[in-house]
């Protein structure tokens, strides 16, 4: 023990052996006893402020290279990249349940033109021999202009090349584009006025004018709601679709649940496929719809016969580059197209809902 201190520092020397190795161990002191040996003792360097005041030094240095060091860059620091992620958060997504559920019809020329059976001449009892009586059946010819949709978009050159390796901007811009396009349609099925815009079709809302049912700022009862079923059906329709807004689409759903636990979900075979939230209430699918009125009092329902309901093609959505005098790429989407209701007599709306 006593050979391990020959060569011990003072405490004074310990004390500056502590101080260049700061660090938070208790350290040892070498004292000389009274044999002339030396002693070891164990030191908190906590208790002597001098010793804390180095260690504090010590572990608040600064580091060769931290967040803050290059000083500020363009945004944040100059050493430290600021990471975006590519990925585009779309605010702005709407379904288009309607659009998807629409069957398309290819047509040609600027019109699509029918010929509706309007009335039978029917059949008669006479006795044998009897002088028989034409029936004569009624038909009538109703035509529906073509409209023409259109999305443009214009890319500049510098952008593609600054963007390259990121996101591609002419991908990007197209997906948006084509969305856009697709809303269109939508919003045009259900709120189209020719009379409003004339460059534009006539949705559902406009054209349903025969059976309509004004609740003045209530909320539709199961009773009313098969009423609608009876309309239609008295007059040869047979509804298999009712479009409504969120809120009403909940209250309805509402009314279920009064009356059974668990509201039946429609079957794949109804329309093609599910939707989601869409229930059935007897045998009719009801479904909600983005692009419905919301507001207090202009809620409303459409029920539908989509036997008589579907979408004339003259064009169907194309891509079409167009040209540029400077460095730009330009293209457009276009189609041309109308939707089509050709017995509205069979569907039915209920509106003024609260």
């Amino acid at each position: 023990m006593e050979s391990m201190f020959k060569s011990a520092p003072s405490e004074f020397e310990a004390d500056k052996c502590y101080d260049m190795f700061g660090s938070a161990f208790a350290i040892e002191l070498a004292r000389r006893d009274s044999t002339g040996g030396y002693s070891v003792e164990y030191s908190n360097p906590w208790t002597k402020n001098n010793r804390l005041d180095a260690l504090k030094k010590h572990v608040m240095s600064k580091a060769s290279i931290d967040t803050q060091t290059g000083g500020a860059g363009t945004v944040g620091t100059a050493l430290i990249p600021v990471y975006v992620d590519s990925t585009i958060v779309n605010r702005t997504i709407r379904q288009t349940p309607m659009r998807n559920l629409t069957p398309r019809r290819a047509i040609k020329g600027q019109t699509y033109d029918y010929i509706p059976l309007t009335a039978k001449g029917g059949a008669a009892w006479y006795a044998e021999n009897a002088a028989i009586a034409d029936q004569v059946d009624t038909y009538d010819r109703i035509s529906v202009f073509v409209k023409f949709l259109y999305a443009k978009g214009r890319i500049s050159g510098p952008s593609i090349a600054s963007m390259k390796g990121f996101i591609d901007p002419s991908q990007l811009d197209l997906s948006v584009k084509t969305a856009s396009m697709m809303e269109a349609e939508e919003d045009a099925i259900i709120n189209g006025d020719a009379s409003t815009n004339p460059e534009e079709p006539n949705g559902l809302i406009t054209s349903i004018t025969t059976n309509t049912t004004n609740l003045s700022s209530a909320y539709p009862t199961l009773a009313q709601i098969r009423a609608e079923f009876a309309t239609s059906f008295n007059a040869n329709g047979q509804v298999n679709l009712a479009v409504t807004d969120a809120s009403t689409h909940n209250y309805i759903k509402g009314l279920l649940l009064d009356l059974q636990r668990q509201v039946t979900n429609p079957s794949m075979a109804t329309l093609g496929f599910g939707i989601p939230d869409a229930f059935e209430f007897d045998g009719v699918m009801f479904i909600r719809d983005r692009f419905m009125p919301t507001t207090s009092a202009s809620r409303r329902i459409l029920f539908l016969d989509m036997r008589y309901f579907f979408m004339a093609v003259l064009q169907d959505m194309t891509y079409e580059e167009k040209a540029s005098e400077n460095d730009t790429y330009v293209y457009i989407l276009k189609e041309y197209i109308t939707p089509v209701l050709t017995f509205e007599g069979a569907c039915t709306q209920m509106y003024g809902i609260l």
